[in-house]
């Protein structure tokens, strides 16, 4: 048999999956989605009622600190100036939150971009983010999750953006990123630590080697140093948090078992389907091994998660970074008869996630006439809140208001001291109109602000009928002025509430707010 010398050599290269092409940014696409997509998930902004944390960031906020037991400085900071700019006003308030959230809707389709996602990829996956029960959540209220998740997909969205430019100032700015999101949230530095073992099992190794790299690193840590030295002469109350949010989390989410369901469910239809598919790929493809730390990195962090009984959505910086993944990979991942079965399939189940979006923002929150029965748990309490909404806070202030008028000038309390800091936040801030004396309380954050003067004999105690008998070791006197139990209301807000005055502290506030503070949130259920 003779070989045909002429015949064509065979070029490797041939044999490889082919680089993505490099699109342009459909910037202006992508941002008309995200505004959309905001100005959408914006609407039920307009119906909820405060939520207890709400209430307690503008609290905060009034509260100068470096840093505060709870979280970091950032959100306080945002919520007093919202309050500033619009004084009880919910929708202003959660203003920055559905910014997040279309910054967020944003990135999906940078990280498609990044990839060689053409203009449907990033479309698509700004989609996916867009409609998801995660941006819902986002957006809907002003909390540490709005800004972390956005923050945290910024700094992965860097990193990618790195491994394909190698522009070592994103390096830089990858640490400046997370030195903010720092300044809201401290689960960063986990987040990090799993990006880098990711990094570290995966590749690109190279990326440890950079200058720029330890740059970043070196703005991460300065950034760290006021919130450590605050935590550290507290005696690390963060560290005690961490058991306390995982104790809450077990008794209204149902534990580690029931949380993994609950990380899907934030994806959505589309965003699920996107995030599953990005990891076959990762796992599969030749082109995106450079990303394979994506993979690490995202196993990584829903086992410390679990393992440490965190909520949900601590996983949620990652959701936009795999939607974008995931539609970015559908061009170089199904044959000819896959892409005519994508087609077809494709529209209805963008149609279908867009239907799902729209009636939870057009039906939530019920109205209060709806609620039927009491809470008697914390499962019933979370239940409640998602479904309807937090209320209470005007019947609380109110009741408070009533018992202090009652008493005489002469004997009225020189300070108000709420069992729980969501009632303290919600005094504080609806007792502006009531003319009502400064507000303490000894739970979680609120407690670091410091007890009432010490020359104060007397104050107003609003927390839980069975507080008396600790307020009874407490002060030389108790007497109860008033009760609020509005039926099928919330426990510690508008039920199962006592209000009264309280003389002669035992021992002088220096030495009783220690044994008063707790990080717990007494709700009695």
């Amino acid at each position: 048999m003779v070989l045909n010398a002429a015949a064509p050599a065979v070029d490797l290269q041939d044999l490889q999956e082919p680089s993505p092409p490099r699109p342009t940014f459909a910037t202006a696409w992508v941002l008309l989605l995200a505004a959309l997509s905001g100005a959408f998930l914006a609407i039920p902004t307009l119906r909820y009622d405060f939520f207890g944390d709400e209430l307690y960031f503008v609290a905060a906020g009034a509260h100068r600190s470096i840093t505060y037991a709870d979280q970091g400085v950032l959100i306080p900071l945002m919520a007093h100036l919202a309050d500033a700019v619009a004084p009880g006003s919910a929708p202003v308030l959660r203003l920055p939150a559905v910014l997040m959230t279309a910054a967020a809707v944003v990135i999906s389709a940078a990280v498609a971009y990044e990839l060689g996602g053409l203009r449907t990829a990033q479309l698509l996956a700004a989609a996916a983010y867009g409609v998801s029960p995660l941006a819902a959540t986002q957006a809907v209220q002003l909390s540490t999750f709005s800004f972390d998740a956005t923050l945290q997909a910024a700094v992965i969205w860097l990193l990618i953006r790195w491994i394909r430019t190698r522009d070592d100032r994103l390096l830089v700015a990858l640490g400046l990123v997370a030195a903010i999101d720092l300044q809201v949230k401290w689960f960063i530095p986990t987040i990090l630590l799993c990006l880098g073992a990711g990094v570290l099992v995966a590749g690109p190794r190279q990326l440890l080697w950079r200058p720029a790299l330890w740059q970043g690193a070196a703005i991460f840590a300065v950034s760290a140093v006021p919130g450590l030295w605050w935590q550290h002469t507290h005696g690390w109350p963060a560290l005690a948090m961490s058991k306390v949010i995982g104790a809450e989390q077990d008794a209204a989410g149902g534990g580690p078992l029931a949380c993994m369901p609950q990380m899907i469910g934030l994806t959505g239809l589309l965003g699920g389907l996107l995030a599953g598919w990005a990891f076959w790929c990762l796992a599969r493809q030749c082109w995106l091994r450079p990303y394979l730390f994506m993979l690490v990195a995202s196993a990584l962090l829903v086992l410390v998660v679990l393992v440490g009984h965190g909520r949900p959505y601590y996983t949620a910086g990652f959701l936009p970074v795999l939607f974008g993944i995931g539609a970015a990979s559908l061009p170089y991942s199904v044959n000819d008869r896959g892409g005519r079965l994508l087609r077809v399939v494709a529209p209805p189940i963008v149609v279908l996630s867009l239907a799902i979006i729209t009636a939870l923002v057009a039906t939530l929150p019920q109205p209060p006439s709806r609620v039927h029965g009491a809470i008697r748990n914390q499962a019933d309490f979370a239940m409640r809140t998602s479904i309807f909404g937090s209320s209470g806070w005007s019947d609380l202030t109110a009741k408070v208001a009533d018992a202090y008028r009652q008493l005489p000038e002469s004997e009225r309390p020189k300070a108000i001291i709420a069992q729980n800091y969501w009632q303290a936040a919600a005094i504080q801030n609806f007792g502006r109109d009531y003319d009502l004396p400064p507000v303490y309380s000894p739970n979680r954050g609120f407690g670091y602000f410091g007890p009432p003067p010490s020359d104060t004999d007397a104050i107003l105690y609003v927390g839980l009928d069975s507080a008396e008998p600790t307020l009874r070791r407490q002060f030389g006197e108790v007497t109860v002025r008033a009760h609020l139990n509005i039926p099928n209301g919330f426990p510690g807000v508008n039920t199962d509430i006592a209000i009264s005055v309280c003389r002669e502290p035992v021992h002088p506030w220096t030495e009783l707010w220690p044994t008063m503070m707790d990080l717990r949130l007494p709700l009695g259920i």
